[in-house]
């Protein structure tokens, strides 16, 4: 089983540089584009998807519509997983990572999904989805930088640090995890090499990055 993971496209609040957690942002036209061109690339390589599931969030529907539409795969048949939504940041909502964290330079702001909460739902989602389409050779996620970040760490069940290059999941950014018998790979879109390259499964947390 191959699953992909799409971050959705730009919103106005990604170009600001704003944190959205569960605020339902639209995509912006730049974002439309993102999606499109991204998915292109998984048409050119003659990749067909066997179940598309989003969050519920706008952002993330859109771009599982974009990419529905690019696949030739039927709209009404996208299912919307909960268990996908963005991490939840409480009273940090609207605000910059950088003004968040000098207004609570020590903790969580209030409200805000835990990181061990976040992981766990993310594990959750994996598990369930995994489970519930297990005779599906391809699933496409589209969903949001945080929670598909955990949901790597869920999967590869080690510690993922912010920092370096190997996972940079940004606005339409695409990863593949291959689930097998024997175990779980990684592996990210490189638009130089122009195809998939394999993480180290065992070592996917030693330069990892995430955006939000």
């Amino acid at each position: 089983m191959d699953i992909y993971l799409l971050r959705h496209g730009e919103t106005d609040w990604n170009k600001k540089r704003l944190l959205q957690g569960h605020t339902d942002i639209p995509l912006n036209e730049k974002g439309r584009a993102q999606v499109d061109d991204t998915v292109r690339r998984l048409c050119a390589a003659g990749v067909q998807m066997d179940a598309i599931i989003s969050s519920p969030l706008k952002r993330a529907r859109e771009t599982a519509e974009i990419a529905a539409h690019r696949l030739d795969y039927p709209k009404e048949k996208i299912v919307v997983e909960e268990l996908l939504i963005e991490r939840g940041f409480g009273e940090g909502e609207g605000m910059s990572l950088d003004d968040m964290k000098a207004k609570y330079p020590d903790s969580d702001c209030p409200g805000m999904e835990s990181k061990e909460e976040l992981i766990r739902r993310a594990g959750q989602a994996f598990r369930k989805i995994t489970d519930i389409f297990c005779d599906a050779e391809r699933i496409l996620l589209t969903a949001h930088g945080a929670v598909l970040f955990a949901l790597l760490e869920a999967a590869s069940e080690e510690t993922i640090p912010y920092t370096g290059k190997a996972a940079c999941i940004t606005q339409g950014s695409i990863y593949r995890i291959h689930k097998a018998d024997d175990g779980i790979s990684f592996a990210a879109y490189d638009e130089e090499a122009g195809g998939f390259t394999e993480l180290d499964a065992d070592g996917i947390g030693r330069s990892a990055k995430i955006y939000l």
